[in-house]
C-alpha cells in the first residue's frame, strides 16, 4: 500500500496537489442543554474536546448526513 502525504486542507493550493496527497479532519458532534445539537470540524491532530470547543461549525445538511442518529433524535440543529 502506498504512503500518503497528509496535507493541510486550508493551506494547500489546488494547483499544488499531487497523486498520493491526502487530507484528514476530525468531526465531533455535541448535544446541547437546550434540546439542540451541533457538529464541528477541526484538524485530525486536535483532541476531541478541542474540536468541540474551537472547531468550525458544520452546515446542518452535512452534519445531519454524518450524525443521522442526532438528526432523528428530535433535537434541533443549533443555529
Amino acid at each position: 500500500m502506498p504512503e500518503y502525504t497528509f496535507r493541510n486542507k486550508t493551506l494547500t493550493n489546488p494547483r499544488d496537489l499531487h497523486p498520493g496527497d491526502a487530507f484528514a479532519i476530525k468531526v465531533v458532534a455535541v448535544v446541547g442543554y437546550n434540546w439542540d445539537w451541533c457538529a464541528y470540524q477541526g484538524p485530525s491532530s486536535w483532541g476531541d474536546q478541542e474540536v468541540a470547543d474551537s472547531g468550525d461549525k458544520l452546515p446542518e445538511g452535512v452534519a445531519t448526513r454524518l450524525f443521522y442518529v442526532l438528526a432523528d433524535s428530535g433535537h434541533t440543529y443549533r443555529r
